[in-house]
């Protein structure tokens, strides 16, 4: 039977002035726990996370275009070793980084073409020690959330990769698969020159914007596991 604080203020009652003061302490108590715990969410997350500042990327050298194309190829096995921040900022500006200043066109000019120009898709690196966000005009990794969180967002051996990329897009968004998918190839060649394994997959989009915290109306699309090959 359901309990009603204001019968408890009729004749005859029960129950005392003293459990209905309890009563409305919890009650009020959790309430107060649960807002504080929603609204302190995001920066406990990302406590223990400081944005980093890429190097400069190297933009000249590499294989040959024709030499990468012909080494592109899907590989399902990674070495769980870290990429240096050199190849790392390499690996991001071949995919969707910033490759001519905006006075040349609208907007930033990329690496990759977007329908329309609205280079929507928001690509998030998730290393060992935690997730960010690419902010390709700084080159900047942004903090999402602290601690290894690849097997949280995909399931081994793609967790295994030193580096996850989470390609995800506004829902609205009626052209990002298609983008995605040009940005995903950026990084296929990329690994192909540098001779690193590349898997591009779908994902369980409701796991991976729980554990980043994705801002409601953002999907995740597709992930893409990049990374050393394994040791013979």
């Amino acid at each position: 039977m359901p309990f009603h604080i204001g019968s408890a203020f009729r004749a005859g009652s029960a129950v005392r002035p003293f459990s209905i003061l309890a009563a409305i302490l919890v009650l009020a108590g959790g309430a107060f726990f649960l807002a504080a715990r929603h609204q302190a969410a995001p920066a406990v997350y990302a406590a223990d996370l400081a944005p980093i500042q890429l190097p400069a990327p190297q933009t000249t050298g590499g294989m040959p275009l024709m030499q990468a194309l012909a080494g592109r190829h899907t590989t399902r096995a990674f070495r769980d070793q870290p990429l240096p921040p050199q190849l790392l900022s390499n690996l991001l500006w071949a995919t969707f980084g910033v490759n001519r200043p905006r006075s040349e066109h609208p907007g930033l000019g990329r690496t990759a073409p977007s329908a329309m120009n609205s280079q929507d898709i928001e690509i998030d690196v998730v290393l060992a020690q935690g997730a960010y966000v690419y902010d390709a005009e700084k080159n900047l990794l942004r903090p999402l959330a602290a601690g290894d969180l690849r097997a949280k967002v995909v399931s081994t051996p793609a967790a295994q990769a030193a580096v996850v990329l989470i390609y995800s897009a506004a829902a609205k968004d009626d052209f990002a698969q298609v983008d995605t998918g040009f940005i995903g190839q950026n990084a296929y060649l990329f690994a192909a020159s540098e001779g690193l394994n590349a898997w591009f997959y779908t994902v369980h989009a409701s796991n991976v914007a729980a554990a980043l915290h994705l801002p409601s109306g953002h999907v995740p699309l597709y992930g893409q596991s990049i990374g050393y090959p394994p040791q013979s």
